[in-house]
């Protein structure tokens, strides 16, 4: 964000006020600055007084959006919507709006392919491109937070394999190690952390082009370097977890392993359809989001009060297997190392914990 208002700055001239612009329900670090970029009331409560204010514009949330058309049906929301991309109409009247005040955007932040916190909300496919071609028209610079989807998340292939179509037995597999990669989309910034070392040790990165690298060049005395650091930047054994786990990661081997797992969560997946406690099930290559529903014919939700989601990762714990809910929406991302037993086992307490839910 510093990097994007200051380059803003230099670029529209000193006297220019950079606004951010990002997705509804968006979640995107603990900081005073990345709170500031989050829209989720509940974390805004406490420190409103010390957040700046940024804009957000609705995220396609397929399942409850209030354009589909679509009555509930027993698969992923975004293959049976009935719409008219009115969610990307709204992304265009956003930009337009702030245009005409004469200082348009700086920059559009989002998470590529899937929103973690705002619920595993999964972006149908086409519209990622698409609303980042709008940014792009409108003079906004790109920033994917790639915390959650990089390094193989997402999927090992382009975007049409990503948990909502079977990926063809014999195709050949594609190491893309990025979301925005998957479908041609190459941000300003690319933030990355967690799957960088594998989980291994703290390390987080964030890379940017050349353009906006050389606005930060000048003389010693002009005073143009960005002015930024961290005790630990560089850490020597966080970098080398990082190189040791790119090592692994961009091999073939690597790849079709990632590809036989996303496939079988594709295919356990499925025998979650039958419980009447489940509303939708997205995936987005070995990210899913399961949401609980006390009624899937008319997707009334659980009350809060009720703690849906927390009694049904505690039943799961008591079956061997540990995660956790974002409210209604039951969160599997299954690590790399994943056997096929484990990742049956993991899909099966999940179905006896919703059914114990249930009854």
């Amino acid at each position: 964000m510093k990097l994007a208002y200051e380059f803003t700055r230099r670029t529209r001239g000193p006297k220019s006020r950079p606004r951010f612009l990002s997705l509804a329900g968006a979640y995107h670090g603990d900081t005073i600055g990345a709170v500031s970029l989050g829209h989720i009331d509940l974390f805004h409560k406490a420190y409103g007084g010390m957040l700046f204010t940024t804009d957000h514009v609705m995220s396609p949330y397929c399942y409850r959006c209030p354009f589909n058309r679509a009555k509930p049906e027993r698969a992923d929301a975004r293959l049976y919507r009935r719409c008219g991309w009115e969610c990307l109409g709204q992304v265009e009247r956003k930009f337009a709006a702030q245009r005409k005040t004469g200082n348009p955007y700086a920059a559009f932040v989002f998470e590529p392919l899937m929103q973690g916190a705002a619920g595993m909300i999964p972006q149908p496919r086409g519209w990622l491109a698409q609303v980042t071609a709008i940014a792009r028209g409108h003079g906004a610079l790109l920033v994917a937070d790639e915390v959650m989807t990089a390094f193989g998340r997402t999927g090992v292939a382009d975007e049409e394999n990503d948990g909502a179509v079977a990926i063809p037995v014999k195709k050949p597999v594609t190491a893309k190690l990025f979301a925005t990669a998957r479908v041609g989309v190459t941000p300003d910034f690319l933030c990355v952390a967690k799957g960088l070392t594998g989980g291994y040790l703290p390390m987080a990165a964030t890379l940017t082009t050349q353009q906006i690298f050389d606005a930060f060049l000048g003389e010693y005395e002009e005073f143009k370097s960005f002015f930024h650091g961290h005790s630990f930047t560089g850490n020597q054994l966080g970098s080398a977890a990082a190189l040791a786990s790119l090592d692994l990661l961009e091999t073939a081997a690597a790849g079709r392993a990632r590809a036989k797992l996303q496939q079988q969560l594709q295919a356990e997946l499925q025998t979650l359809w039958p419980l009447p406690a489940v509303g939708d099930i997205r995936q987005v290559g070995l990210v899913a989001g399961i949401e609980l529903v006390r009624d899937w014919r008319t997707r009334r939700p659980f009350a809060l009060r009720e703690q849906a989601g927390f009694r049904v990762c505690d039943a799961m714990a008591r079956r061997g297997v540990l995660t956790r809910p974002v409210g209604n929406v039951i969160v599997l991302m299954p690590p790399y190392c994943t056997t096929p037993p484990q990742l049956h086992r993991l899909v099966a307490a999940l179905r006896d914990s919703i059914a114990e839910l249930k009854g």
